[in-house]
């Protein structure tokens, strides 16, 4: 028969202070930041702590200025319109100079695939000059209504809000009138390019079925 074996009250200690030991390095390891034993050798960290999606993999130095776009930031202010239209009106001359130089390089040159670059620039700057004056245009009108909106809601009548339809009425009545100031023989062709322009989303928002004549 077989005797049982008897632990030793020595094995149980040994065993229960190994137990405390890594019971403190897991303790030590989710406690502070992991310190460096030198300087120059990198950062150890534990493969047993998880790591997160948005880390920061290098310590950066907190005396690095934090770069910041003045477009987005609020230390920028507001944005004021008619401050930057006047700080920066000094673009719209150099446009207007930079399209009479375009025009004289296109008299003079005799290539004619120069001669069809420059005009593309040309054409290009054109209808870009041209749709900022209707912008500002456009701005202007809805500035002079809110204004005198404002007069009259001062006065004691009920505020008015105008819908897109109208205000865009309002805008082709303004620039027929304008047409008609500066040059009053091209009012026919103003309205005869309205004119092909309605009747062409006409037939688009036709039914394919209607559009065939039997």
């Amino acid at each position: 028969m077989s005797t049982p074996i008897q632990s030793n009250g020595s094995e149980d200690s040994t065993s229960e202070s190994d137990v405390e030991k890594v019971e403190e390095v897991g303790k030590s390891e989710k406690v502070g930041p992991v310190k460096r034993k030198s300087k120059r050798r990198p950062v150890e960290i534990s493969s047993k702590k998880p790591v997160g999606r948005f880390r920061q993999v290098v310590d950066l130095p907190s005396n690095i200025k934090k770069r910041r776009d003045p477009r987005f930031d609020n230390l920028s202010g507001k944005f004021n319109e008619d401050l930057f239209e006047k700080s920066y009106n000094f673009l719209n001359e150099y446009k207007d100079s930079e399209i009479k130089e375009l025009q004289n390089r296109i008299s003079k040159e005799k290539d004619p695939e120069e001669i069809e670059k420059l005009r593309q620039l040309l054409s290009k700057l054109q209808s870009k000059v041209a749709h900022e004056k209707q912008l500002k245009q456009k701005k202007l009108l809805k500035r002079e209504r809110r204004k005198e909106e404002l007069e009259l809601v001062s006065r004691g009548k009920t505020p008015f809000y105008i819908k897109k339809s109208d205000e865009k009425k309002l805008e082709l009545i303004d620039k027929f009138e304008k047409i008609q100031k500066s040059n009053p023989k091209a009012v026919d062709k103003f309205i005869e390019k309205r004119r092909k322009r309605n009747a062409a989303k006409e037939h688009r928002r036709m039914p394919f079925k209607r559009r065939r004549v039997e």
